[in-house]
């Protein structure tokens, strides 16, 4: 009763009329199931969250419609999205929570996404796949390697047909403690660990991703959280950092940008951080932040997974840990990656040592230390373009 009562601000209308467009659009699922079958066509249907074409789901399907062009597959994103253009070039798209998005979905082979989200109303198929087990052909592509224990992400709170692992000790990890029959999870490496090959780097750029913190709310409708986030500690400690004046005089005078980008679900306190350098530009998510991944010479972070794309492509990373204990407590528990012992970068709680360890990776060229090359080397035992090939294999293998 207290989690109901909790989550019961989330709701919204669609919510309600979710179970009503189920019951119209389930006889037409059905019906078209059928037909696939007779005529021997099996659907694949690709999504991210609906708004974007950045991540694995949409690396997984370029490379589905580049090479893969006997396979029917289809890509589901609002057609108002930015990535919208960048991805109809590809073909057979069909709009996020649309009536023909329910059919397909209901009614393809696998459901793609790197999102548990990626379907036509989320509440709804939770109950739908997690409660019932009904429709379940799932295939979890990942947002991030999952490195920390994230009960969220359990068998029995996702039902994933198959939960695909980006890096050797993660699979391992999921395998023991997630609850995952042994074949649902599967070390393919991730689809768009393909792109992070062949890298110009910018050695006049650096990349600050702050993730998010679930204490400091979420995105909700109107009835959702509200807080005070300039009086945050999350806020005090990264504003802090970006006005800076010897980062900034450093900046300027060596003539280097740092772009910031916080986590999605704190964009929207983009607006409340400052800075009094116009070499510090703040970026939202109209920005593909794929790019700035690729092409940046260092990223500074707290607890994002996104440094393991980092990792896997061998840059150096410093880890910005002002609330560790707070961070364990109140969202995720340490998992089998530990910042200290296997890491892959420097862990500093002060925003002075992390602009002096910035200033000193400048200054040696970005050049990583020995112990954290080694655990890279180690974590990372794929290490090809061939992560998406893997990926069509095992769902092949799976019909």
């Amino acid at each position: 009763m207290k989690k109901i009562t909790e989550n019961i601000k989330y709701i919204k209308i669609s919510d309600f009329i979710a179970p009503f467009i189920f019951l119209i659009s389930l006889p037409c699922a059905l019906i078209f199931r059928l037909y696939n079958k007779i005529k021997n066509k099996k659907i694949w249907l690709v999504c991210e969250n609906g708004n974007t074409a950045r991540d694995n789901g949409y690396w997984f399907y370029k490379y589905m419609r580049e090479h893969k062009k006997n396979q029917i597959c289809y890509y589901v994103i609002k057609k108002n999205s930015k990535d919208y253009e960048k991805v109809k070039s590809f073909g057979n798209i069909i709009e996020f929570k649309s009536f023909k998005h329910w059919i397909y979905y209901l009614s393809s082979q696998y459901n793609i996404s790197n999102h548990k989200n990626g379907n036509p109303n989320q509440p709804f198929f939770y109950i739908l796949h997690v409660k019932l087990n009904l429709f379940n052909n799932r295939v979890f592509l990942q947002h991030g390697i999952t490195k920390d224990d994230a009960e969220w992400l359990y068998y029995r709170n996702t039902k994933f047909h198959y939960f695909i692992c980006g890096a050797k000790n993660e699979y391992e990890f999921i395998k023991q403690k997630f609850g995952y029959p042994k074949q649902n999870v599967q070390y393919t490496g991730f689809a768009r660990f393909d792109n992070l090959h062949h890298i110009n780097i910018n050695k006049k750029q650096i990349l600050i991703m702050p993730t998010w913190r679930n204490w400091l709310g979420r995105e909700t409708n109107k009835l959702g959280d509200k807080i005070n986030f300039i009086k945050t500690n999350f806020y005090k400690n990264w504003n802090e950092f970006l006005n800076n004046k010897e980062l900034i005089k450093f900046l300027e005078s060596n003539n280097l940008e740092i772009l910031f980008y916080p986590h999605i679900d704190f964009q929207k306190y983009l607006k409340d951080f400052t800075t009094t350098s116009n070499n510090i530009k703040f970026l939202d998510t109209s920005y593909d932040i794929s790019s700035a991944l690729k092409n940046s010479a260092l990223l500074v972070t707290d607890y994002s997974s996104v440094f393991m794309d980092f990792a896997y492509m061998r840059k150096p990373i410093i880890f910005f840990q002002f609330d560790k204990k707070e961070y364990r407590e109140k969202q995720y528990k340490e998992g089998y990656f530990n910042y200290e012992q296997n890491s892959f970068g420097v862990v500093l709680e002060n925003s002075n040592e992390v602009i002096k360890k910035v200033v000193e990776y400048y200054h040696k060229d970005y050049k990583i230390e020995k112990e954290f090359l080694t655990n890279m080397d180690n974590f990372f035992e794929k290490n090809d373009m061939n992560n998406c090939r893997r990926i069509y294999e095992l769902l092949r293998k799976g019909e």
